[in-house]
């Protein structure tokens, strides 16, 4: 790249500032081939398709200076995890060959957790060994291949939130650890620990929990308490390692010291407790709360991006969205002709255009036959106009449940 060209980070980006390319080929983007002057509105685009760009200094309006413009680039960042310790993961299985197992996997899960949820109500210790042995499983899917079990917790979504969010956060930080390179026994404490951070959640009155209104100051420091229960139920249990217990207390601290309870800030929070806190917030966001509506995934991602080295580590947010992509598996889309359908698999390589299942054509009627589109080898509609995923949709549009459009295997 020439020495006039600098990479920059989206959130960087400064109007009038000229793109001359992308990190990712044009043809998945709207964008114009021969470079452009961004605007706002093309930020708040850019976001939905790239993690950095490629900044003309010469060719940018309003150029504050090649130097100021080169100080929009951050300077190097520490590893997130020590390279020589960190595992390089690639997928050794299909999504449908993991489907086969997870049904039982689920179940298990689905289990353990009602067995914590009764010890924490009865004041007994929680019973660990269960829980590990159900996770494992679980843990040795997504390293296979993430896609089976990120499908399978989509899927779930419709059911009751506290159960749910603890299974998906559980299956997002262990894809998300795999991502950075952890070793195995990490990923199984990141499972244990996503599944038991919200676990004193139970000690908590239930109808501050369900409260369709946002806390008032009182009510949110009795919410808060949570992660005190959680400790000190994970205190009372044995064969919980220091690390789980400190992704326990630190997820909901944040990056720039705006959490809690202890403040912390920056790398103060153990890089399980970032996670945590990341995996947390994604999941709660694109749930449907008692008070506050879900909102769409690309939204999600977003609202990551302006996070970014506020709320949570740029570099982690980074990982995390090379793990999800814009259109995580499970999101209901709408395609660039007009019809609906449902993500049901990713592309490492080409994120922005997974393999679809075909719902509803152009007309909304549903589709006789339901069938995969993979947009990696499609790139025409029926119309002939280049074909992409303009959107993504809320879950339940259109009366889609996508629960109903997949079969797990007994």
């Amino acid at each position: 790249m020439e020495l006039d060209k600098v990479k920059t980070p989206i959130a960087d980006l400064k109007p009038g500032m000229y793109v001359s390319s992308l990190d990712r080929p044009w043809l998945e983007t709207p964008f114009p081939f021969q470079g452009f002057i961004v605007s706002e509105q093309d930020i708040h685009e850019l976001l939905k398709y790239c993690l950095y760009v490629y900044v003309d200094i010469e060719k940018s309006h309003n150029n504050p200076g090649r130097g100021a413009l080169r100080n929009t680039v951050p300077t190097s960042q520490k590893p997130l995890f020590d390279p020589k310790q960190t595992r390089q993961y690639s997928c050794t299985s299909t999504r449908d060959d993991e489907l086969k197992n997870a049904r039982k996997t689920h179940h298990d899960l689905t289990h353990a957790y009602d067995q914590l949820i009764e010890d924490i109500a009865k004041n007994r210790k929680l019973r660990i060994p269960l829980l590990r042995q159900a996770v494992i499983p679980m843990v040795d899917s997504v390293i296979r291949n993430p896609d089976a079990f990120l499908l399978l917790t989509r899927l779930k979504k419709m059911d009751a939130y506290a159960y749910q969010h603890a299974m998906s956060c559980a299956v997002l930080a262990v894809a998300t650890g795999r991502q950075i390179g952890l070793p195995r026994h990490m990923l199984l404490d990141l499972a244990l620990g996503a599944a038991l951070f919200d676990i004193g959640r139970a000690r908590v009155p239930h109808e501050l929990l369900t409260r369709p209104r946002r806390l008032d100051d009182a009510e949110m420091q009795l919410i808060r308490q949570h992660v005190q229960f959680s400790l000190e139920a994970a205190h009372n249990s044995e064969n919980i390692s220091p690390e789980v217990i400190h992704m326990i207390e630190t997820h909901h601290e944040r990056h720039d010291g705006s959490g809690y309870p202890a403040r912390l800030a920056g790398e103060e929070i153990p890089l399980f407790g970032r996670i945590a806190g990341l995996v947390d917030c994604y999941d709660a966001i694109t749930s449907n709360r008692p008070y506050a509506p879900q909102v769409t995934p690309d939204e999600a991602i977003r609202l990551f991006y302006e996070w970014r080295d506020v709320e949570f580590q740029g570099a982690l947010v980074e990982q995390f969205i090379q793990v999800i992509g814009v259109y995580p598996v499970g999101t209901i889309v709408e395609l660039s002709d007009g019809r609906i359908g449902i993500v049901s698999a990713q592309h490492q390589e080409a994120r922005l255009r997974p393999m679809v299942m075909m719902i509803l054509e152009r007309n909304e009627q549903p589709v006789l036959d339901y069938f995969e589109l993979d947009l990696r080898k499609h790139h025409e509609g029926e119309d002939g106009k280049p074909l992409s995923i303009v959107r993504s949709l809320p879950s339940g549009s259109h009366g889609i449940d996508p629960v109903n459009y997949f079969v797990i295997p007994e």
